[in-house]
């Protein structure tokens, strides 16, 4: 399965802003990385915790001194690792 990668910066979005980017950018076998940046207020914590509570696979990253959310849709047929 060939997973896209879409980065979306999320450093100036609050959380139902980006709940519905998710939602609407998101496609069944897609992944979509959300740049949270420095978390200064913790930011990237809550967006994890509200997309787990809205039932998305999501997986915490640092990368280049960047915190980043691997976002991808639960479903029978795909699955991130």
């Amino acid at each position: 399965m060939k997973l896209q990668n879409n980065v979306i910066n999320a450093e100036n979005l609050n959380e139902n802003n980006t709940l519905s980017v998710v939602q609407d950018k998101l496609k069944p076998g897609e992944t979509i990385i959300l740049d949270v940046g420095y978390n200064y207020f913790h930011q990237a914590d809550k967006l994890y915790e509200m997309l787990i509570n809205e039932g998305y696979y999501v997986r915490k990253t640092f990368v280049n001194g960047r915190n980043q959310l691997l976002v991808a849709q639960k479903d029978e047929k795909h699955h991130m690792y």
